[in-house]
């Protein structure tokens, strides 16, 4: 990607319009129900023709919360450690 303000990757998000809710749960949901909408939202990215500028762009500025690029915070930090590592086979 260009630059940190580039976004033009947004308009072809597959998520673009979709419930928010989904994307990100509130931790007062019940955990399963918190645990539905994540594989929910990461379907809906599996098959996002952005989900690599999505994911990009939430580790390169420190999303905290909810899906992007198809992996919630526990698994971005996961993914950013494995590149620093150099232990990424492909992106």
């Amino acid at each position: 990607m260009n630059g940190s303000g580039d976004r033009d990757w947004v308009v072809a998000a597959r998520c673009r319009g979709a419930d928010t809710a989904l994307f990100f749960p509130q931790p007062e949901d019940v955990r399963r129900a918190v645990a539905r909408a994540e594989q929910q939202a990461k379907e809906v990215c599996r098959s996002c023709p952005v989900i690599a500028e999505c994911r990009e762009h939430a580790v390169r500025t420190g999303e905290t919360h909810g899906v992007w690029g198809g992996m919630n915070y526990a698994e971005r930090r996961a993914f950013e450690r494995a590149a620093k590592l150099g232990r990424l086979q492909s992106v």
